[in-house]
């Protein structure tokens, strides 16, 4: 509080000064909640000759720039949608498609569409290169899903 004592003298002499802490909200890499923890799938552009490394240092820096903490106001929600469009228009004609899935199989696929911070929160971006996997197509195991034999009517 005394870093910040001096806001004391601007106030109104009716006013109080409320300080509450802040916290961020860690999302994807490692330094985030288990629970909030996910990787990246991006399914390169075949026409474009572009490395692995290249591609999950681009996804990187577009997803650091999309979480640049003048975009974020406290106790905003995290739309995966919003930061897949986003992603989509930067990385174009790069990256054909991006999805994200859980870092935890118990988890299921869509859990990380939406991520609420509670007003004391700001979300920000924990993930690296090493939460970025760069395959050739999406499939059901690409989303930790397992089709059972009853879903195939066997």
């Amino acid at each position: 509080q005394s870093a910040y004592s001096s806001l004391n003298n601007y106030k109104a002499l009716s006013d109080t000064i409320v300080y509450n802490p802040a916290m961020f909200k860690p999302l994807f890499g490692a330094k985030a909640d288990a629970s909030l923890q996910a990787t990246f799938k991006v399914v390169p552009n075949p026409n474009i000759v572009t490395s692995e490394t290249e591609i999950k240092s681009a996804v990187v820096a577009a997803i650091n720039t999309y979480f640049d903490i003048t975009n974020w106001d406290f106790g905003e929600t995290f739309y995966f949608s919003e930061l897949s469009a986003y992603l989509h228009q930067t990385l174009t004609p790069m990256v054909a498609s991006i999805i994200i899935v859980p870092a935890d199989p118990r988890i299921q696929f869509g859990a990380m569409y939406q991520v609420n911070a509670n007003p004391n929160e700001i979300i920000t971006s924990a993930a690296t290169v090493d939460n970025v996997q760069v395959i050739t197509g999406i499939t059901a195991s690409h989303l930790n899903q397992t089709v059972s034999s009853a879903q195939l009517g066997i």
